[in-house]
């Protein structure tokens, strides 16, 4: 069990561009029932006892506006810094992981700037696996039978769906372990689909927490639509309940 005095900091990802969204602003700045996604995924963390500071990844064609609708209009007091990323996204995580060298025995939530509706559940099982593991991916179990095509075009293998999990975000790990797995892929030359994925290279265990079905990542229009419909039912349970 990990000591109950450890710190926990978050590193949230906003250094996309949109691109499938087709809008004219960066889809992490788009407003979602009046208030841009990007302030709802800091307003989770903001909420949230454990996470003491939370460092955002940004483009740095965005910087001034993230100062003018994030930083100004909101004045989140656990955002303490943002980074610029890099060229992929797993650039752009280390980018704000490295903020936290000085800190290798605590751990960091790392979560995409997109994932607005993630809940403080979920939040706490992560913070609660962490107390056991040094590592942790919030994935959900599949409801759909999954097929393996190699070409695209024919089925290969049907997948047992009883042993596939979809991973979102947040990923969390002890400081110095992630940034360990993060220096040796930039050394071989390894790209990643997700963070969880390089500290697997290092033959460490990454133990699953359940995720939500309610933590999509909005990456195309139906998505957004979507989170809109869910951030509305919050409101009313919240005025109801």
């Amino acid at each position: 069990m990990r000591p109950l005095g450890s710190s926990f900091f978050a590193v949230v990802v906003a250094a996309g561009v949109g691109e499938r969204m087709n809008a004219a602003l960066p889809k992490q700045y788009l407003p979602l029932l009046g208030k841009p996604v990007l302030a709802h995924t800091l307003e989770a963390f903001e909420r949230f006892e454990p996470v003491t500071e939370v460092t955002v990844v940004i483009h740095p064609l965005h910087e001034k506006i993230f100062e003018r609708e994030i930083l100004e209009r909101y004045r989140f007091r656990k955002v303490r810094r943002y980074v610029f990323g890099g060229a992929t996204r797993q650039d752009s995580v280390y980018e704000g992981v490295k903020v936290y060298r000085d800190h290798p025995e605590d751990f960091v939530l790392i979560h995409d700037g997109v994932r607005p509706l993630v809940g403080e559940e979920v939040l706490w099982r992560c913070v609660e696996g962490l107390r056991k593991h040094e590592a942790i991916c919030v994935a959900i179990p599949s409801v759909d039978t999954l097929k393996l095509s190699l070409d695209g075009q024919t089925v290969q293998k049907t997948l047992d769906r009883r042993t596939v999990w979809r991973a979102q975000t947040p990923q969390a790990f002890r400081v110095g372990l992630i940034l360990q797995a993060f220096e040796q892929a930039r050394k071989e030359g390894f790209q990643g689909t997700d963070d969880a994925s390089l500290v697997e290279r290092l033959g460490v265990p990454v133990y699953l927490v359940l995720g939500s079905e309610e933590n999509l990542k909005i990456t195309t229009p139906q998505d957004f639509l979507l989170a809109e419909e869910m951030l509305r039912f919050r409101v009313r349970w919240s005025r109801t309940g």
